[in-house]
């Protein structure tokens, strides 16, 4: 398989991630039972119960504060839930749901023999159905809509700012689909170089900036909210922040000038604010720009530049770009 820097096929092409140790991974969580619709809508953010089959939601469990314990996207299915977590979640995420039923007709289960690759941009459905994989009618459909192809389950998505699709199944399977795309001169896009374009789309990663210090909308999951439905887990304290308007951060893109990299925690500091906030994540783009993650004070406004840095004579310097 040919690795490659090139974002332009993100762009123009199709281009494969999640097929290398050193790309982001995903794992899968299973529910099951006569009440894991009816549960699931009444524990986390989500609209679960408005999710019809061959549809997703993106969701969050929430502690009782409010704030991140998990982030997931829930595929409902006519049989069960799928719930797609980052890797190394599933395990907790799994038990942690399960803690909540009680009296429900409800479990939730990692399925360690299922795993992912994504195939990304405009010709990804092309390149799919050369190798023998037909999306039809999914190409056309929204984000997180999905179906079983074969042995194959694909998903709508947009990531690194790019639509494609998530293909998962049996390693077999997902090996085997990786190598017809790589036979057909498919390149995967080298490890860092999709960091760096996570970071540029401003994409939030679960663990860096997703954490269970913030509340959702303060780490770009504000849409992860349904604000119409009934009760969830920690939604006093949301509904609170959002009827108030307040939150002390937000996270926002930084392009980093010069020819030095920040590191993830270096504080940020600017002339009105001197506790402007830090560093979540931090790259360098092909083209050379560099590009940032941050957690920013509200009263820091978008184009903002801020300095970088512990104290040194020379901080780094960043404009403050967009937020997530």
């Amino acid at each position: 398989m040919a690795i490659t820097t090139d974002l332009q096929s993100l762009a123009k092409g199709a281009i494969l991630l999640g097929a290398a140790p050193a790309a982001p991974a995903r794992e899968l969580i299973v529910a099951t039972g006569a009440d894991r619709i009816r549960f699931l809508h009444g524990l986390i953010t989500g609209n679960v119960a408005g999710t019809e089959p061959g549809r997703g939601c993106r969701a969050v469990l929430l502690s009782l504060k409010g704030q991140v314990v998990s982030d997931m996207r829930l595929f409902v299915r006519p049989d069960d839930v799928r719930i797609v977590v980052d890797a190394g979640q599933a395990a907790p995420v799994a038990a942690a749901l399960a803690r909540y039923a009680i009296m429900d007709d409800f479990a939730a289960a990692p399925a360690p023999d299922f795993v992912f690759l994504s195939l990304l941009g405009p010709s990804a459905a092309g390149r799919l159905s050369a190798a023998g994989v037909e999306v039809g009618a999914l190409a056309a459909l929204p984000p997180l809509s999905h179906a079983e192809l074969g042995d194959l389950w694909a998903v709508r998505v947009r990531e690194l700012g790019a639509d494609g699709f998530w293909l998962g199944g049996a390693p077999a399977a997902v090996a085997a689909l990786r190598a017809r795309l790589g036979a057909a001169g498919v390149a995967e896009l080298d490890g860092a170089v999709a960091e760096a374009a996570r970071i540029d789309a401003l994409e939030p990663r679960f663990g860096v900036e997703i954490t269970t210090d913030y509340f959702p909308m303060e780490v770009g999951l504000g849409g992860a909210i349904d604000y119409t439905k009934g009760c969830y887990l920690g939604q006093e304290p949301i509904v609170r922040v959002r009827d108030r308007g307040h939150i002390n951060w937000r996270l926002c893109g930084l392009d980093v000038a010069g020819a030095t990299d920040p590191q993830p925690g270096d504080p940020l500091t600017s002339e009105a604010k001197p506790k402007a906030g830090r560093i979540t994540s931090a790259a360098r783009l092909p083209d050379g720009r560099g590009v940032a993650l941050a957690m920013v004070h509200v009263s820091v406004p978008v184009g903002t530049t801020v300095q970088i840095g512990r104290g040194e004579e020379s901080p780094l310097e960043a404009r403050v770009r967009a937020d997530a």
